[in-house]
């Protein structure tokens, strides 16, 4: 079994949960996954089977879309309600149009602070690790991109909102900032990833479904790598130069046939697909201009033939 499967993560089991569940429907095929999901969190986890665990790289998953609830207020150790709480305040005179004031501020390119309680790994260690240990190292900013933030409700003292951010934002550390700069503080209370650059919520398997149709409805919901890497332009070349390609060999193509895929300022510094018979065979190939042809370098071969 190969390709890319949608599962709707419940809330109260980690992501490493539904890859060891996963393992029991479609084993021997290997199983990954696109991104975590904290244990409290629900929604979109892409899941890669079998020869899709090679796909990581190269799949569309930019820009993410999650429902966010906030509690204004309350300020935990972790920035969600697992942690501790380390701060109250009274938020029930803070207004909407306060809120969204704050909240222009975070829209754009931006530089976020990750929450000491995250994967992200310092030495060698995951930051979570330390900060269970009462050890709390600088973190350097990274930098994310808001693309939109609106204003869902406004219950105090549970703030809802829609954020639409680039990979490696972190809610909880949006949740945390929002607050502070209403002066009351805030974490996250819920989080649900409802969309993941191609892929939407509404196309994900359920837990339930899972368990009720095992391996043959995984199947039948199963995204083929041909479909999952539909973002990449398709280059059509022939049975010939297809052969040399599997072999590791480049080939060498006329500029015209390349520019026939798309736009010429386009068409060069980028990954192209080649599909070989019904799909179960892709290669990705970047172009190398030379003096006259095009060369084509195999970067990833993809072999989803059974037996």
């Amino acid at each position: 079994m190969h390709g890319i499967l949608l599962v709707d993560k419940p809330e109260g089991i980690t992501s490493y949960d539904v890859v060891r569940i996963m393992k029991r429907y479609v084993k021997p095929a290997k199983v990954g996954h696109s991104g975590t999901l904290d244990a409290a969190a629900s929604g979109l986890m892409v899941l890669l089977i079998g020869a899709g665990t090679r796909a990581l790289d190269y799949l569309d998953e930019n820009p993410k879309k999650y429902a966010m609830g906030v509690i204004l207020g309350e300020e935990s150790d972790t920035g969600d309600r697992e942690g501790n709480l380390i701060r109250t305040a009274d938020a029930t005179q803070i207004t909407v149009a306060q809120i969204m004031e704050v909240l222009q501020k975070y829209l754009g390119v931006q530089d976020q602070i990750p929450p000491h309680f995250s994967a992200i790994k310092r030495g060698g260690v995951p930051l979570y690790k330390l900060a269970r240990k009462g050890v709390f190292p600088e973190v350097p900013a990274r930098k994310i991109e808001v693309f939109s933030l609106e204003l869902m409700s406004w219950d105090p003292p549970n703030l809802g909102l829609e954020l639409v951010c680039s990979k490696g934002t972190y809610a909880r550390a949006l949740a945390r900032d929002i607050g502070s700069d209403l002066g009351v503080g805030g974490r996250l209370e819920s989080l649900r990833r409802l969309w993941s650059g191609r892929f939407r919520i509404e196309d994900a398997m359920t837990a339930s479904q899972i368990k009720e149709g095992g391996a043959h409805a995984i199947a039948e919901n199963l995204i083929s790598l041909d479909a999952a890497l539909g973002h990449i332009p398709e280059l059509k070349v022939l049975p010939t130069e297809a052969k040399r390609l599997m072999r590791g060999s480049q080939i060498n193509i006329t500029r015209s046939r390349l520019l026939l895929t798309g736009p010429p300022e386009n068409s060069l510094a980028r990954l192209f697909r080649i599909v070989v018979g019904d799909g179960d065979l892709i290669i990705l190939v970047r172009p190398e201009p030379g003096r006259g042809d095009i060369a084509l370098q195999p970067v990833k071969l993809f072999n989803t033939r059974e037996g």
